[in-house]
């Protein structure tokens, strides 16, 4: 084929993508605000109203806040600064809130620090710390539950929408949602909340995410604290026993989040820090895992943050942070689907949240 022959190609197939543009490039709806500071845009503050009179549901931290310590409590926690608002806190031992034996990690980011960003990654799929290393992150940790049953946005693309039939055992596993602009604005969206039950409130949030203008949004679930609120431990009713949760199928949202795995949350404090929180199980007598009951009350007891989301754990449960933890993996905790006390048990996946410098 003669040189010009390819360029004229090359030249068409170029116009063709485009006129047709990425399939999942994402028409995200403009909300208009009454905030003269916002001059019309968004910029998600708690109250904000739009023109058709309905609050604008992604939930931020107020500004001007003052910073106060986000460890509530002394003698559980051991503390490790990592950098200039970023520190580390582990709890390795028994605990009150579960009665029973926990290793713990939390990574606090305070989202006030300039020198750091918030990368929300979707990537095919590989395992956390191999991210963390290929991104030059200074900490990583796994994000989102299987994609047909969550939705995830980044960097506005949509990877995933919630495929699974409103009847589907998992359809649950979307009912709230963190979001972000890439950099350090972080909210929090309780998208069922005020749903009748499981089904409707899976419904409402698909519908809430579809409206929101953040370029990143992960879905998940359960929602553990709601402006202080402790929903979480409420979100599996306290009428079943254990033989009864366990009669349940795995993905039963009862048996699912009634019984102690291990776990993954992100949360938020009034203040503007964001937490990342692993807790390690499926390992008797040295991390036995927590119920999301448990999970809850364990974060309002020790950081009282504002709010609170569980993410995807089990065998994806990990932390990695840059120079600490494992020599070789720098994974912090005792993922577990190696069924070894080690940090070699990581699970690939394809969503993370990233720290990293803001350069």
């Amino acid at each position: 084929m003669k040189v010009s022959n390819i360029i004229r190609c090359l030249i068409a197939v170029s116009l063709f993508c485009y006129a047709c543009g990425n399939p999942y490039e994402v028409d995200i709806p403009h909300w208009d605000y009454e905030d003269e500071d916002d001059k019309g845009e968004n910029d998600g503050n708690s109250g904000d109203s739009g023109t058709d009179g309905k609050e604008y549901p992604v939930k931020y931290p107020e500004a001007g806040v003052a910073k106060v310590k986000t460890l509530q409590t002394t003698g559980y926690f051991r503390e490790t600064k990592i950098k200039d608002g970023i520190i580390h806190y582990s709890l390795f031992g028994k605990e009150d809130v579960s009665g029973t034996y926990q290793n713990v990690n939390v990574l606090e980011v305070d989202l006030n620090n300039e020198a750091y960003k918030i990368n929300f990654l979707f990537c095919g799929s590989d395992t956390t710390s191999a991210v963390g290393k290929r991104m030059k992150a200074i900490a990583a940790i796994n994000a989102c539950y299987e994609q047909d049953a969550i939705y995830c946005r980044t960097n506005g693309y949509n990877h995933a929408q919630v495929t699974l039939d409103p009847d589907h055992l998992r359809f649950w596993k979307h009912e709230a949602a963190i979001v972000g602009d890439g950099k350090r604005k972080v909210g929090i969206v309780h998208g069922a909340k005020g749903a009748k039950n499981i089904k409707e409130g899976g419904i409402q949030a698909i519908e809430i995410y579809k409206s929101l203008t953040e370029k990143n949004i992960f879905a998940s679930a359960p929602m553990l604290i709601d402006n202080y609120e402790p929903v979480g431990a409420s979100f599996v009713p306290s009428q079943y026993s254990s033989k009864d949760l366990n009669s349940f199928d795995g993905e039963d949202y009862r048996r699912h989040q009634g019984v102690r795995h291990p776990r993954v949350a992100v949360a938020l404090t009034e203040d503007n820090d964001l937490l990342f929180i692993v807790v390690d199980g499926r390992f008797s007598g040295k991390a036995e895992g927590m119920s999301a009951k448990e999970l809850t009350n364990f974060i309002a007891k020790h950081f009282n943050p504002q709010w609170a989301i569980n993410m995807d754990g089990g065998g994806s449960s990990t932390m990695y942070i840059n120079g600490y933890g494992d020599p070789v993996t720098n994974v912090l905790n005792y993922p577990c689907d190696n069924k070894k006390w080690d940090h070699y048990g990581q699970r690939a996946r394809p969503t993370f949240f990233l720290v990293q410098y803001d350069e």
